[in-house]
């Protein structure tokens, strides 16, 4: 027989032992694992540090059947269906406004105007700002046609204002008559004036983006904020109904007056305070637009060659120079 001079006579394994004394079947009967799991009371386990050991499980709430994931896409398609919508809607709007004005147009190319349309009591001219003035400017033009308005309401209450003033004989309040009677006349001479000197200058301004519609608006309509803060004050004799006439009728005891004369000065100050505020406004998109004194004196004299005076003048010089009627 051979014999291996490496091989070692002793067979066993040298690492079996444990190097502490302890065999290999004692130390695998009482090896502790390194987190030690064991059962719990409630039917889960222990884990080494002492906490209830569970398995990990799916969420329930993840994975049952949450369609969030599927409402969102519905959610989606409402909302843009509700977009699409809105935007059929308003370009159907703005195919009615552009039809409406080609219409105007057509029928001012064509010699015909539309039907008068204001006042409505008895028309005498033409008036659409949703058909008339572009679509970016008419928020402006309505808000200086909407403070017109306030104007003409405000003269009428002013008006009665001084009329109670005058009925109520307040002593320490002098010429109780004259402020009436000026009152009186406001409600007409200013309500005209106020509308063709300012309100359908700036109307046509925007209208027809002209320069010297917009000069004459700067000149009256500031003329009119001049005029609200006089008629706040309320000079006595004048025709208003305001601070200081409110403060005779205060000091004579005539509650009603005092009342009347106070609502007026208020409303005074507010349209005076609205009415700067829009002048700035228009005076503001003036500038954007480009326009200037020299354009507005260009198109005033266009304007009176074209117009019947200023074409009578022109044959009255031409005759005058060469001796032959025109």
């Amino acid at each position: 027989m051979t014999h291996n001079p490496f091989a070692d006579g002793n067979d066993r394994d040298p690492f079996a032992d444990d190097p502490f004394g302890d065999s290999a079947g004692q130390h695998d009967r009482d090896a502790v694992p390194l987190h030690p799991v064991r059962h719990s009371g409630d039917g889960g386990f222990l884990g080494g540090f002492g906490g209830p050991y569970r398995p990990v499980e799916a969420d329930a709430d993840r994975l049952s059947d949450d369609d969030s994931m599927t409402r969102k896409p519905a959610a989606y398609a409402d909302s843009r269906e509700a977009e699409l919508q809105r935007r059929e809607q308003a370009l159907a709007a703005r195919e009615r406004e552009l039809q409406a004005r080609e219409a105007n147009v057509q029928a001012l190319g064509s010699g015909t105007r539309p039907a008068l349309n204001f006042p409505p009591v008895y028309p005498i001219m033409y008036h659409a700002i949703d058909v008339e003035v572009p679509i970016g400017d008419r928020g402006t033009v309505r808000t200086l046609f909407y403070l017109w308005l306030a104007l003409e309401g405000m003269l009428v209450l002013n008006s009665v204002a001084c009329l109670v003033v005058l009925v109520s004989n307040a002593e320490d309040v002098s010429n109780a008559g004259a402020s009436f009677g000026s009152s009186f006349v406001y409600l007409f001479t200013i309500s005209a004036g106020s509308f063709f000197l300012w309100y359908r200058p700036v109307y046509n301004a925007y209208m027809k983006d002209s320069s010297l519609f917009f000069y004459l608006f700067f000149i009256f309509n500031g003329f009119h904020v001049l005029f609200d803060a006089y008629m706040a004050v309320g000079v006595p004799g004048a025709g208003s109904a305001g601070m200081i006439v409110m403060l005779q009728c205060l000091s004579s005891g005539k509650i009603a007056g005092v009342v009347l004369c106070a609502i007026s000065f208020a409303l005074w100050v507010v349209h005076f305070a609205a009415s700067l505020f829009m002048y700035i406004r228009v005076r503001r998109h003036y500038k954007m637009r480009g326009h200037s004194f020299a354009e507005a004196k260009q198109q005033a004299y266009v304007g009176f060659a074209q117009s019947g005076a200023g074409q009578a003048a022109a044959g009255a010089y031409i005759r005058s120079n060469t001796g032959t009627f025109v």
